[in-house]
């Protein structure tokens, strides 16, 4: 198993990418700690982890809040004494125009997406300088890598989070640390089920009818991704394999943003 002596915290673990990438990470072997602001969704998470036989704690905590953030990262160490990777996966989706955005619900979207990754880095840092060995992977967004209509707040912290993936492995991997970004697209997620039907309602339509035109219309691959594909590339980005790659804008979507 590739990651049998590390340690990985995955933030929005109780559901979607975070849970298959949670689920991944055990498989090969690490220890897990899976974070998230539902903590009943990260202890059924964490249950299922062990149930398997695989080693895994779960946190309840805002990645919004430097104090939640800071005691994720304390529970991982007081478990296993180390923190070698961190997916940086929690966010939440907002679909209106800036004009029906209101200062609160921006604040709450750029708090949770860009805040939340800032302040769950600035907690993982430290701990992985001490080891001078450390992956974090960012889960960005194709909305950060092109615009979207009614997206103003989601997709502005999206892209906010691509410079901050560049920033800090510029100013890390003379440490050791490594920072990459993945940019799932149109993936098989809770997330992505709300996005739609909120698009939806702007339109009079289900949220089965707007992804399935979408898709169509925009995915060459002609399919919505799962969980399990984006995991698969976050485990390669953290595995030795990767070891030279740093700093990169990873599109993980059936090729929806390569152009029209």
């Amino acid at each position: 198993m590739k990651f049998a002596d590390r340690v990985a915290l995955v933030t929005g673990g109780g559901s979607g990418i975070g849970h298959a990438t949670a689920v991944a990470f055990a498989r090969e072997g690490a220890a897990v700690c899976v974070m998230d602001i539902d903590g009943e969704g990260a202890q059924a998470v964490a249950a299922e982890i062990r149930t398997a036989g695989g080693r895994c704690v779960a946190a309840e905590g805002d990645v919004g809040s430097a104090a939640d953030a800071q005691k994720a990262v304390a529970t991982t160490i007081e478990q296993w004494g180390r923190l070698d990777f961190l997916f940086n996966n929690a966010g939440m989706e907002y679909v209106a125009p800036l004009l029906d955005t209101s200062e609160e619900d921006w604040d709450k979207v750029v708090g949770t997406n860009h805040k939340g990754t800032y302040l769950m880095a600035k907690a993982a840092l430290p701990e992985m300088l001490r080891s001078g060995f450390g992956v974090i992977i960012n889960n960005a967004s194709d909305a950060g890598l092109r615009g979207i209509k009614v997206n103003a707040a989601y997709s502005s912290s999206k892209a906010a989070i691509i410079h901050l993936t560049r920033s800090i492995a510029l100013d890390y991997a003379g440490a050791g640390i490594r920072c990459n970004c993945i940019c799932p697209g149109c993936i098989r997620t809770p997330l992505c089920e709300r996005f739609n039907a909120e698009v939806a309602a702007r339109k009079g339509k289900t949220g089965a009818e707007v992804l399935h035109e979408f898709v169509e219309a925009n995915i060459p691959m002609k399919r919505v991704g799962e969980p399990e594909e984006v995991a698969s590339v976050v485990l390669f980005l953290c595995s030795d394999e990767a070891r030279y790659i740093n700093g990169a804008i990873l599109p993980v979507d059936g090729g929806l943003t390569a152009g029209m």
